[in-house]
């Protein structure tokens, strides 16, 4: 076995990814300062029922593919947006991560609450010429208002696995700049700004996760800060967004925290179908472009 600190770094570099990939589906959760102007339109997603395709960019470089999926539950009245990513690589510092095939589910009431995510996938870390496997599973449900889950981690170099620690949530549907969706409803030049929050409850639950597992290898880590809130806006003319050897005019949804843009959402002017979503923060560039 390696010592207690390698195995913890290689916990926390799995679990950071994890959040990464679940970072388009719960992080950041936007909830405006009263009802948001624009809105997904869950029904009208449901109706689709026809796969949508993504490429993933980090600073410009493809990075992975992505295929979004919403279905209708009849049964419960609730909606479920399924996210499978593929060939995704990401490199920092000499060691890379490869997740062939990560998938997550995300299930939302009719009025958009959150109430259920699982996360599965396998993973591969590459450092020089070592190569080490492994397979991790997070699930939370939301009842009462307050998310509870599991999260496990099967690796070369052990198993663990522990219950995630209840984090509150709130009511209302977001509107998460990073997570792809078919079309926005609702959205036109001159509307007004609306102030949004990052929250997310499941980072929050797996941040906590992390914090324990690194204390128990002798490697204590504080809580992160919490993030002003976001001003979202849309530009008053349309924006031509080059798409596929198109000049497309789109609306652009931007979120700003001060003066900087870390987000902004390109939303075809003709129909509402969203074509391209992008993130930057902390010099890093996301990416998400549609391919259908």
């Amino acid at each position: 076995m390696p010592p207690r600190i390698a195995v913890a770094g290689i916990v926390a570099f799995w679990i950071a990814t994890t959040g990464y990939v679940a970072y388009r589906d719960v992080w950041p959760r936007l909830f405006a300062s009263g009802p948001p102007p624009v809105a997904i339109e869950l029904a009208d997603e449901a109706k689709q029922n026809v796969p949508a395709k993504w490429t993933l960019y980090r600073n410009g470089q493809p990075i992975g593919k992505l295929t979004t999926l919403m279905k209708y539950d009849d049964a419960t009245d609730e909606f479920q947006f399924t996210y499978r990513y593929s060939k995704l690589r990401l490199e920092q510092g000499g060691v890379a991560l490869e997740v062939p095939d990560a998938t997550s589910d995300v299930r939302m009431t009719r009025a958009g609450d959150f109430k259920e995510q699982a996360l599965s996938g396998k993973l591969e870390v590459v450092a020089g010429k070592s190569r080490f496997g492994g397979q991790i599973d997070v699930r939370g449900t939301v009842s009462g208002g307050t998310l509870t889950g599991h999260g496990s981690v099967k690796s070369s170099f052990g198993d663990f696995e522990a219950d995630l620690e209840p984090v509150p949530v709130r009511q209302g549907q977001p509107l998460n700049p990073l997570q792809p969706v078919n079309r926005i409803a609702g959205i036109h030049g001159g509307m007004r700004s609306w102030v949004v929050h990052e929250y997310n409850p499941l980072q929050d639950a797996l941040a906590d996760l992390i914090r324990k597992q690194l204390a128990k290898s002798g490697l204590p880590l504080g809580a992160a800060k919490p993030k002003e809130p976001l001003l979202a806006e849309v530009a008053g003319e349309p924006r031509v967004l080059s798409w596929q050897n198109q000049d497309i005019p789109c609306w652009v949804i931007e979120y700003r925290r001060k003066e900087d843009a870390i987000a902004r959402t390109w939303v075809q002017v003709r129909d509402g179908k969203v074509l391209r979503q992008e993130a930057f923060e902390g010099g890093e560039a996301l990416r998400f472009e549609r391919e259908d």
